[in-house]
């Protein structure tokens, strides 16, 4: 373990999360870590409703309601903003901030290892009252991943930018399923998402996870896991990442370790667990000098990177995705 690290998870939460799969971690982030998140968030809503009036798209730009309602207003006459914000469809220098915080890496670490790659596969979740296409059904991660990482740690955190629970669609897991192989995914009724059948998961009883904000919801790439209708009157802003070992398959550009996994052109090793977007190094304790250090970097690696798609084994494509979305996933024993 690095001396770097700080805040650690106790043996209770590790072993929960070893046990089930998951554990809600609260109190990783102060207010004051948050907010240049929601202000950047906020200051690139207010760029979209002040251009969606001046093209006719908005009537007003309803900038008279703070962060945790102005996007339901705006939602009720207009939903392509909301449609627009939704997973990584926004870059902001902030999310830099949020992925390299030092108590974050603390957790990844003690997770992942100290040679710690945090993924672009991040999200952001603004889910809105009442509306039908922003519950997520069951998956896994690893559904979406390469194959050849199925059985490696790939660590999944949720983080609400507001107070989660069930009311406004807070996380749903399936405890006890990670050390499996992955389920068999199929795209979903509304082609957007890939989704696991209830009869996969043996009878098991879904847990739902409330999370404060500051907390944070963990979880491995294998944990099933869903969200569901939002039935408060507030947008439930959330934020997904993902973090890994370097050992792994990855797209970074950094030098490989011996022992780490090199991606083979056209055969068994992958250019990363999820080559359509780009990795960077957070911690290193063997090569500090390659960590990334800056938003700008991040914001250039994004811009830059060179998509490269991922495997096909459930006849699925991002690019097949629908944005007009129908009917309410359940947890398994839920009604909706």
């Amino acid at each position: 373990m690095s001396t770097q690290t700080q805040f650690r998870l106790s043996p209770e939460q590790l072993q929960a999360f070893h046990t089930d799969g998951y554990v809600v971690v609260d109190d990783l982030f102060s207010d004051e870590v948050l907010q240049p998140v929601i202000d950047e968030i906020s200051e690139e809503l207010d760029k979209r409703a002040t251009e969606a009036v001046a093209n006719g798209e908005l009537t007003r730009d309803y900038r008279e309601y703070g962060f945790e309602h102005r996007l339901a207003h705006i939602n009720r006459e207009n939903d392509r903003i909301a449609k627009s914000m939704w997973d990584f469809k926004v870059v902001l220098p902030s999310f830099f901030g949020l992925m390299t915080n030092p108590n974050l890496l603390d957790v990844a670490e003690q997770l992942c290892g100290e040679e710690l790659i945090a993924s672009s596969v991040y999200r952001l979740r603004p889910k809105v009252p009442s509306h039908n296409w922003s519950p997520v059904p069951w998956h896994q991660d690893s559904g979406y991943f390469e194959p050849f990482c199925d059985k490696s740690l790939i660590l999944t955190v949720w983080l609400p930018l507001v107070d989660a629970d069930e009311e406004r669609g807070c996380m749903w897991v399936i405890p006890g399923m990670q050390n499996g192989e992955v389920l068999p995914h199929q795209p979903d009724s509304r082609a957007h998402y890939l989704e696991i059948e209830e009869k996969h998961f043996g009878g098991r009883k879904a847990i739902c996870c409330p999370v404060k904000k500051g907390g944070v919801l963990l979880m491995t790439n294998r944990t099933p896991h869903a969200s569901f209708e939002n039935k408060s009157d507030i947008v439930r802003w959330s934020m997904d990442l993902r973090y890994q070992s370097a050992a792994l398959p990855t797209n970074a550009n950094i030098s490989r370790l011996p022992g780490e996994a090199i991606a083979i052109p056209e055969g068994s090793v992958p250019l990363a667990c999820n080559p359509p977007e780009p990795d960077f190094l957070v911690r290193s304790k063997a090569r500090p000098n390659e960590v990334m250090q800056t938003a700008e970097q991040f914001l250039a690696l994004r811009a830059n990177h060179k998509f490269a798609p991922a495997t096909d084994r459930w006849n699925y494509s991002v690019a097949d995705r629908k944005d007009e979305l129908g009917g309410y996933p359940h947890a398994p024993g839920k009604q909706a």
